[in-house]
């Protein structure tokens, strides 16, 4: 059976129940677990660095998100809501449950379910107010990097066009074949993400082009799961929400729609948005799935369950659609990976490159008294990614073997056969399997079965040639030396705190946060 990197955000409607429950896993939990930091002293020991050795670290960029980040490891506990009536959490977590019950709101509608107003709600204490801001900030920053949905699609902009005419300069010529060629791995990555008459865009940005590079968001290829963020100027508006006068109300109610969410309960608020969302994206409202919210302005993540290519090619009309429907609508984010990939070639840096020996060396890498087996993919040459200086240290990447590193891992892109796909019809020649893998997830996406065997999330393995035998399949490709046929996978981190160890070789990652590619990894 075939499970390695299928994701399971693609299962029918009438399986949402079980696949909401499923497929949060707590999300802001996992998120913060992403954060975590300990706070003993970093040592600067002489490591001995012999996969990384290319690698220098360098200073993070921005120090008042490092101290944001560090401090979430304060052990001020997670929010409480009180009202008037009732201090003690747990009773409220209840009473919540009671008041937004799925199965009344279905019988009975929204109209008739006692919500409390918002101004009954207040933070337990300052530590909460702090806590909540502290998680607010990291949703922010994470879902706030994601492109503006103009700036994503709009064909006409002078960086799109110049990319554009870049592509074609890379694309126009056949590559050498050369593995250490970067053209070659241009080639081959446009093959394997390309799809229809999209092909991937690459452009330089130390020309002066700004685009959204997609590099760091290739362990999501595999996935359906590609939200939105709907950005609204405050909640003001919504279903029974007549009262939020401060960004102080917004951030109370982002967190009380949050704990809702949590507890897989429902909100008028929440069944507003939704019915608002399914008229815009013209679908059914068990297909839109909402996955976070948090304030400053008001946002909702959200996520289009089995969108169809059709749709996203008429992404260009939801701006439209979304101000009709939404009178505090500001702007829309979406996935990298939703509508087109785009590649900054001065992304890549040399530092990573690497050749690896044909004997695999063994290290064994992260926290002491847990770590994980490392095994160097023999015979494959690495083109790494510029990740140093990215996150708020370097010590899940670099310096090699220290104590905080995370995980090694390796991420394919899957045996694809016709049953992989929604459209069992569909024709697949087995000899472009690994391209139709990646192409097709945009149109149809992967069936349930064979999606859900280990639950949802990225799917990898610490074993180099798990991936290589069974789940990469080679991509042809016409080049100055004739045909050759390439395989690739990425070299991933994975967060030791946000991984799932199913079976020795199979690993999952619910969040795709704790999960990193830092190398995409060829062979002929």
């Amino acid at each position: 059976m075939n499970v390695f990197c299928l994701d399971a955000s693609q299962l029918n409607t009438t399986e949402r129940k079980e696949e909401e429950a499923k497929m949060d896993v707590t999300s802001l939990e996992v998120i913060h677990l992403a954060i975590i930091e300990t706070k003993e002293e970093d040592t600067e020991a002489n490591i001995n660095c012999a996969e990384t050795s290319q690698f220098s670290p360098m200073e993070t960029k921005n120090e008042e998100e490092t101290k944001l980040l560090s401090s979430m490891n304060s052990n001020d506990g997670d929010l409480s809501l009180s009202n008037e009536q009732e201090t003690d959490p747990h009773k409220l977590s209840l009473q919540l449950k009671q008041n937004t019950n799925i199965n009344q709101l279905q019988q009975n509608g929204t109209d008739n379910i006692d919500v409390p107003d918002i101004d009954q709600y207040e933070f337990s204490s300052d530590s909460s107010i702090k806590s909540t801001q502290k998680r607010n900030e990291v949703l922010k920053t994470y879902y706030d990097s994601f492109p503006n949905i103009n700036d994503a699609i709009n064909e006409t902009s002078p960086d799109i066009q110049k990319a554009k005419q870049f592509t074609e300069s890379i694309l126009l010529n056949l590559p050498s074949g050369d593995i250490d060629d970067r053209n070659t791995l241009c080639h081959v990555l446009n093959k394997l993400l390309g799809y229809e008459d999209q092909k991937c865009l690459f452009y330089n940005s130390e020309n002066g082009i700004n685009l959204h590079d997609t590099s760091q968001n290739l362990a999501d290829i595999n996935s359906k799961d590609r939200p939105f963020v709907l950005k609204l100027s405050s909640s003001e508006g919504l279903e029974n929400i007549n009262n939020v006068q401060t960004e102080h109300d917004d951030l109370k109610f982002a967190q009380i729609l949050t704990n809702i969410i949590e507890q897989k309960q429902t909100h008028p608020a929440i069944e507003d948005i939704i019915e608002r969302l399914a008229k815009v994206h013209n679908v059914d409202k068990k297909r839109i799935l909402i996955k976070h919210v948090y304030a400053g302005t008001f946002n909702v993540v959200y996520t289009v369950m089995d969108l169809p290519w059709r749709v996203i090619k008429s992404l260009k009309n939801l701006k439209r659609k979304l101000r009709k429907k939404f009178k505090e609508f500001l702007s829309l984010k979406i996935h990298p990976l939703l509508y087109r990939p785009s590649f900054d070639i001065s992304y890549f840096d040399e530092r990573g490159n690497k050749t690896f020996p044909s004997e695999s060396q063994k290290f064994n890498i992260g926290p002491p008294g847990r770590t994980q087996l490392y095994i160097t993919p023999s015979g494959w040459t690495r083109y790494g990614f510029k990740v140093l200086g990215k996150y708020k240290h370097d010590y899940w990447l670099h310096p090699f073997e220290h104590p905080k590193n995370w995980f090694r891992a390796f991420h394919g892109t899957g045996s694809a056969q016709s049953q992989d796909f929604g459209d069992k019809s569909q024709l697949f020649d087995t000899q472009y399997a690994s391209v139709d893998a990646l192409s097709s997830i945009f149109k149809t996406g992967f069936r349930p079965a064979r999606a859900a065997a280990f639950g949802p999330g990225v799917y990898c393995s610490p074993n180099p040639k798990f991936p290589e035998v069974g789940y990469v399949r080679p991509v042809p490709l016409d080049t100055q030396q004739g045909e050759k046929s390439f395989i690739c996978m990425l070299q991933v981190a994975v967060n030791p705190d946000g991984v799932q160890f199913p079976t020795n070789d199979i690993w999952v990652v619910p969040d795709p946060k704790d999960i990193r590619p830092y190398g995409i990894l060829i062979k002929e």
